[in-house]
Parts: C-alpha cells; structure tokens; sequence
C-alpha cells in the first residue's frame, strides 16, 4: 500500500513538473514574440512610411484565376494610376506599379495598423493570461476579460482579411483594364479559422467564468 502510494506521488510530482516546464516555455516563447513583433512592427512601419514618401508607386500583387495559358501577359492599366500591369500564369499573379494616391496610402496603413494592432493584442492578452496560471491564480475576472478580447480578436482577423480581399478585388477591377471581359477571377484564400479559433477561446472563456463563479461561492462559504 505504501509502494503503491508513493508511485502516485511520485507520478503526480512528474507532471506537476512536466506542467510547470510547459507553462515557463510557452512564456518565454510569449515573451520572445511580444518583443520581437513590437520591434518588427515599428520596423515594418518606417519602412512603409519611407516608400510612401520616396517614391512615386508601389508593387502591388494579387492572385487571380484565368483562363489563358501564356507564361506572362502584359495587360491594360485601366487608369493613370496603374503601370506595368502584367499577368504572370506561372504563379497566378497580376503585378502592376500603382500610384501612392492618398486612398492608396490610406488604405495601406489602416490595413498594416489593424493588423499589427489585433496581432499585438492577442499576443499581449495570452502572456497575462499564462502568466497568471503559472501564478497558480487561473480563475480571476481578467482571465475571463482576457480570453474573451482574444476571441474577439481573432474572429476580427478573418473580417479585416474579408475587407482585404474584397479590397484588392476592388483594386483589380479599377485598375486593370477588361478585368471582368477576360474572366480573371481574384483568389480567395479565407478559411475562417479565425472565427472559428474565436468561438472555441469564447467557450474556454465560459469555463472560466464558472471556475471564478465556482471558486468565490466556496471562498464565501468558508
């Protein structure tokens, strides 16, 4: 009997440390790219801002279904702020230079800013989230606050890569003359994995709710 209990403790001490040696990677892991995404988003940011200011265009690329079988197709710019419009069959890609007009510009940040900024919220909330559960303090109202802005950031993921295909779509159409007469058709690569991702963190917040609920009925008890 006592053989058969100290093989218990000694197995529930192993994945005691076994949970413990997860939780310090999956911060330091956290951490790391919590830095590292502040850091290259500032980066990625000036130089955008360069390039806007320092030159007259910018490559633009999108991916689109066609008809034809040509390896590249130099097309018809349908305005003045498109040049070199061509269509490259091998990868299915339309390039063109376009113009840094102010909607172009505007577009380009709102799209960067939204990015980053749901990016960096996801990353932000899930280091103060696993740093309270390595704190051994999982069930706290922030925990639940936490997962569920997670959530939502996620499923607004899958919405703003909605918003940038419908907008590249809109470019293709504006700028490349015959767009629709040639039967391209832009390529849409959404999954929605991020509402799905969304739904699943929102239950998890649910479960933590109870938890919390759980936990202050039995603290009021005692």
């Amino acid at each position: 009997m006592k053989i058969k209990l100290y093989v218990c403790i000694n197995k529930t001490d192993i994945n005691m440390k076994t949970t413990s040696w997860l939780l310090k990677t999956i911060r330091v892991v956290l951490n790391i790219v919590w830095y590292a995404g502040i850091a290259l988003a500032a980066l990625a940011f000036c130089l955008l801002t360069i390039k806007f200011f320092t030159s007259d265009s910018t490559l633009f690329s999108a991916k689109v279904k066609y008809p034809i079988q040509e390896s590249i197709t130099t097309l018809q710019a349908a305005t003045p702020n498109a040049d070199h419009v061509t269509l490259h069959a091998d990868n299915g890609m339309i390039r063109m230079e376009l113009k840094n007009t102010a909607v172009n510009i505007i577009t380009a940040y709102f799209f960067f800013i939204i990015l980053e900024f749901l990016v960096l919220t996801i990353i932000y909330q899930l280091r103060k989230f696993f740093a309270t559960i390595h704190q051994g303090m999982p069930f706290r109202h922030d925990n639940i606050r936490r997962l569920r802005i997670t959530a939502l950031c996620f499923a607004l993921l899958t919405i703003l890569n909605i918003l940038f295909g419908l907008s590249t779509s809109f470019i293709l159409h504006q700028q490349v003359s015959d767009f629709d007469s040639n039967h391209y058709q832009v390529v849409w690569s959404e999954s929605f994995i991020g509402i799905i991702l969304g739904a699943v963190i929102y239950l998890m917040a649910d479960v933590f709710k109870y938890g919390f609920e759980l936990q202050k009925e039995n603290g009021e008890f005692v």
